[in-house]
């Protein structure tokens, strides 16, 4: 039992709506109902305590863009309350301030909107080729437009066989079990905000950046338990801007607790990625190289971390494999739905499902195994540059590989009538540019503070046993505080697999630094010193985790109902800090990966209205379909890092997406062109 999921699983844990300080009243939103269109008007409610429209706030959401992008592409915020014009069912135009909770809904009913409805253009092929501009200048709706090209071009020319594929992953709700929440307080000198986070360092550096207030005045603290996050919780949203700008004109502790229906329609929305891809490969299985286009629908504005991930999913495309060659077409579309952003594996999985249904499709054109087409490819272990300059280091490739080939073989001849696949991949750990952490003594026991944001991976537990090898004391005198801008200087959080590698390795190097500060040994020291104490900044490249999956899927000849007989996931960990814990990370990422190939979408009409209104209409399983058991198999190839390990976080998602589509191409002999697949799909 990891002991720091013993309060959530009996009911005591602590989230955001369990905080109710003194004094607090509640934000509301009054949300567009079309798609697209001109404000005409718009109507206060008398009975708010304070209402706020465009003309009151007149800022709009950060989004980090890197010069390179930002030279060449057409950046369009989204404004925090909607400036004249809306582009998504769903985006603030007016909030407001009540006493009560129960009152929100009523003060909504008060509020009138008269549009200028226009026509919104919703799918994203449909965007890059109309006329119509969702943002004025903006031509073909294209915001990112970026050609990745490298290594050996001319290679192309020795190719003797070239094979396509072209697939729609649709869009998809990022559905955490909590949605959204938070509390904004200006006291008069700081602005105290808490809420339901992944990196409480970005939170702070989105309100500074919106709110043009120094960093000094702004706490960010986590509440104690955060009920998931998959991507959706790291950045800033609208609404936080909104409760502490209500707060700061009404001098009290402002709350805004989302709903399930409001998150359906919010951003951040993952996927949405439309590919047509070329594999170039000599007769003998050689792969060349790779060309084409990936085309990453936005949503309505840059929002997040959306500006990157087009170039993003196609410097992944190269997958583990050597290559002569790349030349991938990266862009970023606009489109009248909510914007687009991270959602577990964030470009990760998308990449995995282009490349392994190529490499799949190559081995059947050429009658070859599908393991050892992987094989004869494969980049080894001891590091590799691709074409787009992808730095790899070294990790267990032959061994993920020969590992899972053992599980496909065994399949092979238990199941001679079923879909099988294997899948190889490598996942970037995105450790770069570090993590804070501090390590104090103090009142006989040891506190350490770390920058990362656990939103479901025993993140305590993991810190305070590295710190227990590291200073030689048990984990019962170490406390573990995370997600809070008090008390450390730098930190990042947790996306992108990161936290235990990197917040583990900065908790490793200050435990390090203290041992040397102390020159004493610790049990001496946690009687005689208090309040001795050290920070670090622990900084680092990113690394991959590579992994190699199998799937065996069948289908009901009569339904087109498809069921996971059997799955296997191979998974280079580098060091597993908690088994459990890697175990559950996986498996819980296979759930999502599989549940995209067979479930889960976020689908709108013509007219930009959204087809869903609960969970179980955007395809989030229940336990009835997720009952299969995932077999997981940990390689150990220690990172380089001091906490040797590779983060998992998502490396099930990224292997359960293409294994399982691969498995079901196999046994229905069919190929397939989208996520997800629907019953209906596979019987015709």
């Amino acid at each position: 039992m990891i002991k720091e999921d013993l309060p959530k699983i009996t009911g005591k844990g602590t989230y955001i709506d369990d905080i109710n300080p003194k004094n607090l009243v509640y934000l509301g939103v009054v949300r567009s109902q079309v798609a697209r269109g001109i404000i005409k008007s718009v109507s206060r409610p008398e009975s708010a305590l304070l209402s706020l429209t465009w003309e009151d706030v007149k800022t709009y959401m950060p989004v980090p863009v890197p010069p390179n992008i930002a030279k060449s592409s057409k950046i369009i915020r989204m404004p925090v309350l909607a400036d004249g014009r809306v582009n998504f069912v769903g985006q603030p135009v007016l909030a407001f301030v009540v006493n009560g909770r129960y009152e929100i809904e009523d003060v909504v009913e008060e509020v009138s909107i008269d549009y200028e409805e226009l026509e919104p253009v919703v799918d994203v092929e449909k965007a890059m080729n109309s006329n119509e501009e969702i943002h004025p200048g903006v031509k073909k709706n294209i915001s990112v437009d970026l050609l990745l090209e490298g290594g050996e071009l001319s290679a192309k020319s020795r190719a003797d066989v070239v094979v396509s594929r072209k697939i729609k992953q649709n869009r998809i709700v990022s559905n955490p079990m909590e949605p959204k929440g938070v509390i904004a307080h200006w006291d008069g000198e700081y602005l105290n905000v808490y809420g339901s986070f992944q990196s409480a360092f970005r939170i702070r550096n989105d309100l500074r950046e919106a709110l043009n207030i120094s960093p000094e005045k702004i706490k960010v603290i986590s509440a104690p338990n955060v009920g998931g996050g998959f991507g959706n919780k790291v950045p800033s949203y609208p609404e936080y801007i909104l409760a502490a700008i209500a707060s700061m004109k009404l001098n009290r502790p402002v709350k805004w607790i989302e709903t399930r229906y409001e998150h359906l329609k919010n951003p951040t929305i993952g996927r949405g990625v439309l590919s047509d891809i070329k594999l170039y490969a000599t007769r003998q299985g050689e792969i060349l190289g790779i060309e084409g286009y990936v085309a990453v629908d936005l949503g309505a504005y840059n929002y997040t971390i959306n500006p990157t991930t087009p170039s993003f999913i196609a410097s992944l495309l190269t997958g583990p494999y050597k290559m002569k060659f790349a030349s991938i077409r990266a862009l970023g579309v606009f489109t009248n739905q909510p914007p687009t952003g991270p959602y577990r594996g964030a470009g990760r999985p998308e990449a995995a499902l282009i490349h392994e249904t190529l490499v799949e499709d190559l081995a059947e054109e050429l009658g070859m195994d599908p393991v050892e087409i992987r094989r004869k490819n494969l980049i080894g272990d001891n590091g590799y540059i691709t074409p787009l300059g992808v730095r790899i280091d070294p990790a267990g490739y032959n061994e993920v590989l020969d590992t899972a080939e053992k599980y496909y073989r065994k399949a092979k001849e238990i199941y001679k009538d079923k879909g099988i696949s294997i899948v190889v991949f490598t996942d970037i750990v995105r450790l770069s540019p570090g993590e804070g952490a501090r390590v104090r003594i103090e009142k006989g026991k040891v506190k350490i503070i770390v920058g990362t944001g656990p939103h479901g991976q025993a993140y305590s537990d993991t810190f305070s046993k590295l710190a227990s090898e590291v200073l030689g004391i048990s984990q019962d005198v170490i406390e573990v505080i995370t997600n809070t801008t008090e008390g450390l200087k730098e930190g990042v959080g947790s996306f992108g697999s990161r936290g235990g590698t990197i917040g583990g390795s900065a908790v490793i190097e200050a435990c390090r630094q203290l041992l040397n500060k102390i020159n004493m040994p610790i049990d001496k020291a946690l009687k005689e010193l208090n309040g001795v104490e050290v920070e670090v900044f622990y900084r680092s490249d990113d690394i991959f985790s590579p992994g190699a999956h199998v799937a065996v899927v069948d289908v009901d000849k009569e339904t087109g109902f498809v069921k996971i007989l059997d799955y296997y996931a191979v998974d280079d960990v580098g060091r597993a800090l908690l088994k459990e814990e890697v175990e559950g990370q996986i498996i819980g990422g296979v759930l999502q990966g599989v549940s995209q190939v067979l479930l889960e979408h976020a689908p709108y009409d013509d007219n930009g209205n959204p087809l869903f209104s609960s969970i179980a209409d955007a395809g989030v399983p229940t336990a009835v379909e997720a009952n299969y058991n995932v077999k997981v198999d940990e390689v150990e190839f220690p990172s380089a890092l001091p906490a040797k390990s590779r983060g998992v976080g998502e490396a099930g998602t990224t292997g359960g997406l293409p294994a399982v589509f691969i498995a079901l191409e196999k046994v229905t002999k069919m190929k397939f062109e989208k996520t997800p697949i629907y019953p209906w799909d596979i019987m015709g």
